[in-house]
């Protein structure tokens, strides 16, 4: 049981029951990005105990399930190493999470991301999971936050190779000395390029929270991304020439900001990416796959 992706797959999911199983596949009717960038399978199937070496492996469990009855001799390797999604629903004792980390001893929050959920057919799900491709795909060229949730006064981040940032709300002036009521309505951008507040107008997107709790580190991801976005935005100038299309004729994008992305001085945004794919006839994945390719010529 194997859902096959183009290119550039960057997560390879586990699941550990077919209410797992039948999760995922929910989600992936929801979000198309998933059959783009993520394979999966179930525990148990053939290949099922052994991850391509470049992808991430992350196993998808529920708190409700008999943990128990995994991992076996032939797939204990990769549920032991694999980064783990454990889904809760409102119908789930609190227990069952203690006991599940007991009975599998994962419990470090590098190896194990709990969430919560309304239902498991819930478009959250989907989001979630596409957020997870976003954040492990190559160059980190897309989104960066997985999941985020506040805690006193605290906001935790998860983002880049599973990162948990525990990020005091006094470090950043767009949020201090706000009441917990109005810090806690926030959402999350579809492929995690940002937290936004709506009622107060603020975007924090990964590296304003990662300079906020690592100011040296933050330096070395800019540097990364700046170069990222140099060659990226190349790529987008000469798939725009090639298409003799003019900066001034996609929709959505003003001039300005079509120089700043292919000029390597912005982001190329998950809207803006969407414009040019429209601009150029194709789909977004098929836009994006253009992109790569042209990539892989410089």
């Amino acid at each position: 049981m194997t859902i096959k992706a183009p290119n550039r797959r960057s997560v390879e999911f586990f699941a550990t029951s077919s209410r797992m199983a039948h999760a995922y596949r929910c989600a992936v009717r929801l979000n198309k990005s998933l059959s783009h960038f993520a394979e999966f399978r179930v525990f148990g199937d053939d290949g099922g105990g052994k991850v391509s070496d470049d992808l991430s492996a992350i196993v998808l469990s529920h708190a409700d399930e008999d943990h128990f009855a995994f991992p076996d001799a032939k797939s204990g390797s990769l549920f032991t190493e694999a980064f783990h999604l454990l889904f809760t629903e409102p119908t789930t004792h609190p227990d069952q999470v203690a006991q599940w980390m007991r009975g599998t001893n994962i419990r470090s929050e590098n190896r194990l991301h709990v969430v919560r959920v309304e239902s498991m057919e819930a478009p959250e799900v989907a989001q979630l999971l596409g957020r997870v491709c976003f954040a492990l795909g190559k160059g980190e060229c897309r989104g960066g936050i997985i999941d985020a949730y506040l805690a006193g006064d605290r906001l935790l981040v998860r983002g880049p190779q599973h990162r948990m940032l525990h990020v005091p709300i006094d470090t950043l002036p767009a949020l201090k000395g706000l009441p917990h009521d109005a810090l806690r309505n926030f959402a999350i951008d579809p492929d995690g390029s940002f937290i936004v507040w709506p009622d107060l107008n603020v975007h924090l997107g990964w590296k304003q929270f990662l300079q906020a709790t690592d100011p040296a580190e933050f330096r070395k991801a800019q540097q990364r991304s700046a170069g990222f976005n140099e060659r990226y935005g190349q790529a987008i100038r000469k798939v725009r020439e090639a298409a003799g299309i003019s900066q001034s004729k996609v929709p959505g994008i003003t001039d300005r900001q079509l120089r700043r992305i292919e000029s390597g001085v912005s982001r190329a945004t998950s809207s803006a990416l969407a414009a040019l794919a429209v601009a150029h006839g194709l789909n977004v994945n098929d836009y994006m796959e253009t992109l790569a390719r042209e990539m892989t010529k410089t």
